[in-house]
């Protein structure tokens, strides 16, 4: 019940909310200890993997890493129904529920209630702390589906602000049909928040080329623009060209005008709620310089010639459809592993690199640091390699991965992985390796420095 003169504000609240706030600000009672023996190349590379809870690595990192990384990528716990391995101590149990409801069981309703409120609570502190690691310029993605993106949309408002929102890309994780249920769902989330999103100057055009990635706040970096389908059937001497309509959205009087088709002297105005792209003069120095055409066969509305040439530096903006057969699958990324992993697969349910590369073009030039805590059979780190090889970049990642235990019936236990970590860490070794197979001139950097969070002060510390 409401308390009588209680301010209402529009929030978000849940059992634990304030403790899960507060142990953001504890100071982490851990150390990272170095493990050469399991780290490639450690003396030269910049590329990191910790071992232990993502919650105290993340406090561990805020001096040297705070403002320093561009994108992080997570593929948090979904909150299915299975226990959540990351045993907070502000997790609520069903005896603390019912204790502090004063009730004697529950309805299912409750219960549900409970595991989205122990799921919050676990990623609350987490992503309050991963925000502090961004750049100003950064952005993070999260990977969810139904159970939670509504709950995680909300929390995303609060610590990263409503205003910072960048995306909701949804991914057609499945392209076969889920035959054994009502409706088949084929399609996760991939929810992204800006640091500080851009508000001015989002899309780069030839009138802010100059500035645009020299501005210090997000914005999404254009796709490479497809040649393919740009063509050249009048042999113009600027090269490929494709047609793009004429008209644009809106009425302006200045802008409003009968354009006459010289081939078959028809007059055309704008389609109605729309105007022309300039006016009048302007037209006709395009059409002088040849940049207007009238259809395939000369006979239609006036329609504009794109070059190429001028516009491949300004790209194409991406959509927030990803369609599994352009962007890859569940089924993809299992067939990655199965492919490093002599055709077993020890981690299910594994992201395709190419969801995660496709994240990288959007938000990450070829230098910068990227970051997943929830890594996994570590897609990110294999993306990043992958990248780097395909465009000779040099970006850098961090890693973090709880050594959560394999079941032992699965795969991964009996190809002798006892841990997540485990399959982690071989993953990158065999990725590099792989990579120094196909190309034994690459100089790019293929190793990786293995931590390892151990409780109490240690002498070692993170070179």
């Amino acid at each position: 019940m409401d308390e009588i003169g209680k301010e209402e504000l529009y929030e978000l609240t849940w059992p634990g909310k304030s403790k899960a706030q507060k142990v953001a600000l504890t100071p982490s009672l851990c150390t990272m200890q170095p493990c050469k023996e399991e780290s490639v190349d450690w003396d030269t590379t910049e590329n990191m993997f910790i071992e232990g809870d993502n919650l105290d690595a993340l406090k561990l990192m805020q001096k040297d890493y705070a403002g320093k990384v561009k994108m992080i990528y997570i593929d948090p716990p979904y909150n299915t129904g299975k226990k959540l391995v990351y045993n907070d101590k502000f997790k609520e149990t069903l005896r603390d529920y019912l204790k502090r409801t004063g009730r004697k069981t529950t309805s299912k309703y409750e219960s549900s209630g409970r595991y989205h409120a122990n799921w919050l609570n676990m990623m609350y502190p987490r992503l309050k702390l991963a925000r502090n690691l961004l750049k100003n310029d950064g952005v993070i993605f999260i990977s969810i589906d139904d159970h939670e993106v509504t709950n995680l949309r909300k929390i995303c408002d609060e610590i990263f602000g409503e205003e910072n929102f960048f995306a909701s890309i949804a991914w057609q994780s499945r392209t076969s049909v889920q035959n054994d249920t009502d409706i088949s769902e084929q399609h996760e989330y991939l929810v992204g928040y800006a640091k500080k999103r851009r508000i001015e100057q989002r899309r780069l055009n030839e009138k802010n080329k100059n500035i645009w990635y020299k501005l210090s706040d997000f914005a999404a970096y254009p796709l490479l623009l497809d040649k393919s389908i740009f063509s050249n059937p009048d042999n113009d001497i600027r090269g490929l060209w494709k047609a793009d309509p004429f008209d644009a959205p809106n009425i302006r009087p200045n802008l409003t005008y009968a354009i006459s088709n010289p081939n078959t002297g028809k007059k055309y105005w704008p389609p109605a709620g729309r105007h022309w792209r300039t006016d009048q003069n302007s037209y006709k120095k395009l059409f002088l310089d040849n940049r207007i055409i009238f259809g395939k066969t000369g006979q239609s509305s006036p329609q504009l010639k794109v070059f190429y040439k001028e516009k491949k530096e300004f790209g194409k903006v991406n959509r927030t459809w990803w369609d599994g057969n352009a962007f890859g699958t569940s089924t993809n990324g299992t067939k990655e592993l199965q492919g490093l992993f002599n055709s077993t697969c020890p981690f299910t349910f594994p992201k395709p690199t190419s969801v995660i590369n496709s994240l990288m073009n959007l938000s990450i030039r070829n230098n910068d640091l990227i970051m997943d805590f929830f890594s996994g059979s570590s897609t990110t780190a294999h993306a990043t390699l992958k990248l780097n090889k395909e465009d000779s970049g040099s970006r850098k990642f961090i890693m973090v991965q709880l050594p959560e235990l394999t079941n032992e019936k699965s795969e991964a236990f009996k190809a002798g992985y006892k841990n997540i970590a485990d399959i982690g860490k071989e993953r990158i070794r065999r990725v590099g390796k792989k990579i120094k197979e196909e190309d034994s001139n690459y100089k790019g950097d293929l190793g990786f420095k293995v931590f390892k969070l151990v409780k109490g002060d240690s002498n070692d510390k993170a070179d």
